[in-house]
């Protein structure tokens, strides 16, 4: 029997911008909080993300997609997640939702609800909220919900629009989030509210907060002190110039909400691998650790192995070449090459310092 949440969630899809948000009616600015700095969260985040590769591949393949159980989502902080910021509702309800680029739905959960996951965060009380109202089947967000991912009850023609969203398959069940769609004032804050208490899709689809702002454009930049915040910015204040700058073109990807860029190929040292293909890659926020399709993942392990001149250590938490670290920074720096992801007209540079994972043994 498929697993039931009563209001589990409430679906802000289309609102009104707060005035905060009018400061500047062109771009505006809000931030991301790293859920957490534990060195424990790299283990965190390699399991979360061979979680979240299984659900997105799900996804893209419709053949994959069915599931022996289903379970409502869980919303796990930590593992490199970021968390953004919100005021909802007449008095503003202040709440922390995680940003995802994978997903294109945006919601919190609604209080009072013992059974809702996640326990633990602040729930949103539309009863208490002067500007919130339901959304009717007859509204255009209802209907754009009808997709592959997703679905609105409305076969009755009722007033309002209850529906379920799917994130996918993994580990043979089926992740979803369901309850009803809304119409709510929203504000950006710049301030740490606390636990997620549900999701912000920032994806390319018409119902997320980048198309509902009409925003057209998006930046974010992640620091490296986990401790401050990265800021986040829409519109104008997004249109990033100078000499640093690169620029690669979006693909128009078979499943409209992704974000997905070619990856021509990978150079390691004097070797040249070649990338994933035509699919090309996708960005995903939810994702921490980098995935390649094959053959390109297995080409690009064959070039990167013999650069490192460092001692073997047994693999683990599903990476398949790991090194005794050999306490010197400098001699790390020395040890691993950098790896340079050539993109469409963007080259990005990876260092041992942005990519590499320490684990401390007990």
């Amino acid at each position: 029997m498929a697993a039931k949440m009563s209001l589990l969630a409430f679906m802000i899809f289309s609102f009104h911008l707060a005035p905060r948000a009018y400061a500047e009616r062109q771009g505006f600015r809000a931030t991301m909080i790293r859920c957490t700095d534990t060195t424990a969260s790299f283990k965190q985040a390699a399991r979360q993300s061979h979680h979240r590769l299984s659900m997105l591949s799900s996804r893209l393949d419709k053949a994959s997609s069915h599931a022996n159980a289903e379970t409502p989502l869980r919303m796990e902080g930590g593992g490199g997640a970021y968390d953004m910021e919100l005021s909802i509702g007449t008095p503003p309800q202040k709440l922390t939702a995680l940003a995802d680029t994978g997903s294109d739905l945006i919601w919190t959960k609604c209080g009072p609800c013992a059974s809702c996951t996640p326990q633990g965060s602040p729930s949103y009380y539309p009863n208490m909220s002067s500007t919130f109202s339901k959304l009717p089947c007859s509204d255009r967000l209802c209907a754009a919900l009808q997709s592959e991912s997703s679905a609105a009850n409305c076969s009755d023609g009722g007033p309002e629009c209850d529906c379920r969203y799917s994130y996918g398959v993994e580990r043979d069940l089926h992740h979803y989030t369901q309850g009803f769609l809304g119409s709510e004032t929203l504000a950006l804050a710049e301030d740490d509210y606390g636990r997620s208490s549900g999701l912000v899709g920032l994806g390319r689809g018409q119902l997320s907060l980048v198309s509902q702002l009409n925003a057209g454009t998006f930046s974010y930049c992640l620091t490296s002190n986990a401790s401050k915040a990265s800021p986040l910015l829409f519109g104008s204040l997004a249109n990033l110039t100078g000499s640093g700058v690169q620029s690669t073109r979006l693909l128009p990807y078979r499943y409209s909400i992704f974000y997905a860029v070619n990856l021509q190929n990978i150079s390691i040292v004097s070797a040249t691998t070649p990338g994933p293909g035509a699919d090309g890659v996708v960005f995903d926020s939810g994702t921490t650790v980098t995935f390649l399709a094959e053959p390109a993942y297995t080409l690009a392990k064959a070039a990167v192995l013999p650069q490192v001149n460092l001692t073997r250590a047994a693999d683990r938490d599903g990476f398949e070449a790991c090194y005794e670290n050999p306490g010197n920074g400098s001699v790390m720096e020395e040890a691993v090459p950098s790896m340079v992801l050539n993109f469409d007209g963007a080259d990005m540079v990876s260092r041992w310092r942005t990519t590499s994972l320490t684990w401390t043994t007990a």
